[in-house]
């Protein structure tokens, strides 16, 4: 069973001792980064109370924790979307689908859009492990990333990238390279 502190900590971040200096020194601060990782606590905690120990109090608790700070970061994150490792550089519009799936040890750039087109069936993106998103990029429709995509910034994504370890860009996106 996954104690609630190992839980929290699986994207490797580490959050410092109540009683150390460097806890005080960043709540005093406030910086970007003290303000995303304290999402990213909110998110994992939303997640725990959810699917691995259900507690429904706590659950609302930290989803209303979530919530909050997510408006004023603009994240919009549902819990269970990301796998163990999610990176997020910047603040700024982070808006992801509640359906949508996200693999392991995914890095967000700010300013990304990972949902639906529209329409009926209301069908999110699949995207696999290791999957670099950048700034301003959106991946949208009922599509599948393969593992190790790089997405440029700026790109939409609207038709399958089924070749692990490429990247892509431009509008439409586009295979520039491949890693193989």
């Amino acid at each position: 069973m996954t104690t609630y502190k190992k839980y929290i900590t699986i994207d490797g971040y580490t959050y410092p001792s109540f009683f150390s200096k460097k806890y005080w020194i960043e709540r005093f601060l406030k910086s970007e980064q003290y303000y995303i990782r304290t999402y990213i606590k909110y998110l994992r905690s939303e997640e725990y109370y959810t699917i691995v120990k259900p507690c429904k109090l706590l659950k609302y608790y930290y989803q209303r924790r979530k919530n909050m700070l997510g408006s004023r970061l603009g994240f919009f994150i549902h819990a269970g979307n990301f796998g163990a490792g999610l990176k997020l550089y910047h603040y700024g519009s982070v808006i992801v689908h509640p359906g949508a799936k996200i693999g392991r040890n995914c890095t967000l750039h700010g300013n990304c859009c990972i949902g639906s087109k529209g329409g009926f069936p209301d069908i999110p993106p699949q995207i696999g492990n290791s999957v670099d998103i950048g700034q301003g990029a959106q991946i949208l429709g009922d599509i599948t990333i393969a593992d190790g995509v790089k997405i440029g910034a700026g790109t939409i994504v609207t038709k399958s990238v089924l070749e692990p370890g490429v990247t892509v860009v431009g509008i439409p996106a586009r295979v520039i390279n491949s890693k193989w």
